[in-house]
C-alpha cells in the first residue's frame, strides 16, 4: 500500500505501473524523487491525499498498456549488478543514442520550415537539445569506459568508485533540470495548431525520449547504484 511516507522512487520501484500517471503529472520520480510524499509538496501544488488515492487505485489494477515497461523494471531488479550494467548499455544507451540522432535531424528540419512563425521558441529548443545531447553522450562514455568497468571489477565498492558514482548522480540531476526546461519550452510537448506532421512527430519522439531517460535514470539511481553499494 502506498503511503505519504513513501517517495516517488519507492513507489515506482514497488509499483512500476504508476509511471504513466506520474509522467502525465510531470512528477520527477528518477532524479528528484527521493523525498517522502508528505515532504515533497508542501507548497500545496499537489493534493497529497488525492495523489495517494489515485496511485493506490492504479497499483491495485492489473498491469495496463505499459506492460513492457513494468516487466522491464521487474525483470531488471532480479539481475546481478554486472548484468544490470550490461542491460543498461544494451538497451537505454543504444536506444537513446539512436533517438538523439533522429531528434537532432528533425529539430533542424522544423527549425528551418517553421522559422517564420515559431523561430524564437524552436531556436531555444534546438539549442537546449544540442546541449543535452552533448551532456548525455559524454555521460554515457564515462559510464561505459570508466565507471561501469570499475564497478564490474571492484565487487566490493571502494571510495573512488563510490565517489565516481556520486558524480554520475549529480550529472543525472543536471540532465533532469534540462528536461524540465525542455518541458517548459514545449509546453510539455504540445504541438502548435498551425504546424505539420513532422513537427508533431518530432515532439512525440522527444516525449518518448524523455520518458525513456526517466526509466533509465531510475534504474541506475534507485536500483543499480544502491545494489552495488551494498555488496
Amino acid at each position: 500500500m502506498i503511503t505519504a511516507k513513501m517517495s516517488l522512487a519507492d513507489i515506482v520501484k514497488q509499483y512500476p505501473q504508476t509511471i504513466p500517471y506520474l509522467n502525465n503529472l510531470h512528477l520527477d520520480y528518477c532524479c528528484g524523487g527521493h523525498m517522502p510524499l508528505d515532504e515533497s509538496f508542501t507548497d500545496g501544488s499537489i493534493d497529497i491525499t488525492s495523489l495517494i488515492n489515485e496511485l493506490n487505485n492504479i497499483a491495485s489494477q492489473p498491469v495496463p498498456q505499459n506492460k513492457e515497461r513494468v516487466e522491464s523494471i521487474e525483470d531488471f531488479e532480479k539481475l546481478s549488478v554486472n548484468e544490470m550494467l550490461d542491460n543498461l548499455e544494451a538497451t537505454h544507451h543504444v536506444t537513446e543514442r539512436e533517438m538523439m540522432e533522429q531528434i537532432e535531424k528533425l529539430l533542424n528540419k522544423i527549425l528551418i520550415v517553421h522559422y517564420q512563425h515559431h523561430g524564437a521558441e524552436l531556436a531555444k529548443i534546438h539549442n537546449l537539445f544540442a546541449r543535452m545531447k552533448a551532456e548525455l553522450e559524454e555521460h554515457f562514455a564515462k559510464e561505459e569506459r570508466l565507471i561501469f568497468p570499475l564497478m564490474r571489477s571492484n565487487h566490493h565498492p571502494d571510495k573512488e568508485t563510490l565517489e565516481l558514482i556520486s558524480e554520475l548522480e549529480g550529472e543525472h540531476v543536471d540532465v533532469g533540470d534540462m528536461i524540465k526546461e525542455m518541458q517548459q519550452l514545449t509546453n510539455n510537448f504540445q504541438v502548435p495548431a498551425d504546424t505539420c506532421v513532422t513537427y508533431a512527430n518530432t515532439f512525440k519522439l522527444m516525449k518518448d525520449f524523455v520518458e525513456d531517460i526517466f526509466v533509465h535514470v531510475f534504474k541506475e539511481n534507485s536500483i543499480t547504484f544502491p545494489e552495488y553499494a551494498e555488496q
